[in-house]
């Protein structure tokens, strides 16, 4: 029982937090969604993109409560599982704090860290049976985080003056968001997974809405590459894995 209070608390804690820094101007008198659009980022999708915390929210309560009903099961959360949630969480509130503090580098240390906390969580459950259902939402929170994790870096890149080796702003784009396909085809192929794509389907949308007719090379990779996901979530199959 212990463990559920762990991960319920941390997780309540984790979305108020969350939701209230992410839209209204608070740490230093701005929202984070007001220091993303400060800067000319291609990659960066539509503010409604963003929306994506509720429903991640919604789903990580489901995932929890649904642990609180079986806790006398095989199924219970483990240790392991309950600590590296736990630490996702902390670093989580700790990376939009600094995010808000503009202390941007800091910031995305401890997304990268809450990016292996989740990654590490992700890999305990087995990929077989059930466990591809009971992974699900981890697999959403993970594909999230990666998501803010790019947005995150590139635009570190961009408040120093990177020179992106002298490629132009939207190849550049371009280049990430097919390193992001590949990177969500690999999950989806080696660990049977299809809610990890499907994230970036999102975002990728919403990058097309936000860069419109203003960047087509960007708008029309980011729809092409959502189609690829689609189809690969449709019709990439991998025998499974044998533990």
């Amino acid at each position: 029982m212990g463990r559920i209070i762990v991960i319920i608390g941390s997780l309540i804690v984790t979305t108020i937090f969350t939701l209230y820094t992410f839209w209204l101007p608070n740490i230093g008198d701005k929202s984070t969604i007001e220091i993303i659009n400060r800067l000319p980022l291609l990659i960066s999708p539509a503010s409604y993109v963003y929306i994506f915390w509720f429903f991640l929210f919604i789903v990580l309560f489901i995932w929890a409560f649904s642990y609180s009903k079986n806790r006398k099961s095989e199924s219970f959360v483990s240790p392991l599982q309950t600590i590296l949630f736990f630490i996702a969480m902390l670093l989580q509130i700790l990376s939009i704090y600094l995010w808000n503090k503009e202390m941007l580098f800091y910031s995305l240390i401890c997304i990268g860290l809450q990016l292996f906390a989740l990654f590490a969580l992700y890999l305990t459950y087995p990929m077989q049976g059930d466990y591809l259902k009971k992974r699900m939402p981890i697999a959403i929170y993970f594909g999230w985080t990666t998501f803010i994790f790019i947005i995150n870096a590139c635009y570190l890149l961009v408040y120093n003056e990177w020179n992106r080796f002298g490629l132009s702003d939207a190849l550049w784009a371009v280049i990430i968001l097919t390193f992001a396909t590949l990177v969500a085809l690999h999950l989806r192929y080696h660990h049977h997974d299809i809610a990890y794509p499907l994230v970036f389907v999102w975002c990728f949308i919403g990058i097309a809405i936000a860069n419109g007719f203003d960047e087509l090379l960007v708008t029309t990779s980011a729809l092409f590459l959502s189609g690829v996901l689609i189809v690969g979530v449709l019709f990439m199959k991998k025998n499974p894995v044998r533990l």
